[in-house]
């Protein structure tokens, strides 16, 4: 069964715009980048925004929001246990987020 994998990160007040587009733009290569243990792509769908265009100005605040779309939870715990392209990334985030939010589910 497939699995939603929702991310939102909201920076902290030090971190600049440009750094936070290098880290969204470097989420997006995932997709392609993220390669499963038979060597292959294994997100199935991609997308994110830097805007919020809720008229509802429920946000709070978070800057990035990341929505992947994975073939089954194996496949999401490949993703956050042994995927080095997406273990890499956290370190690399990881110092500049002031707050995250992660939702999953299966569809």
């Amino acid at each position: 069964m497939p699995v939603v994998h929702v991310v939102s990160f909201k920076y902290k007040d030090s971190v600049s715009s440009e750094d936070r587009l290098d880290l969204y733009n470097h989420f997006g290569t995932f997709k392609a980048e993220c390669l499963y243990t038979d060597g292959k792509p294994y997100i199935l769908d991609f997308k994110s925004s830097t805007e919020n265009t809720s008229p509802e100005n429920a946000g709070k605040g978070f800057h990035h929001i990341f929505v992947s779309t994975f073939p089954t939870q194996e496949h999401v715990k490949h993703y956050l246990e042994e995927d080095p392209v997406h273990l890499a990334f956290v370190e690399k985030v990881k110092p500049a987020i002031a707050d995250v939010f992660i939702y999953d589910f299966e569809v």
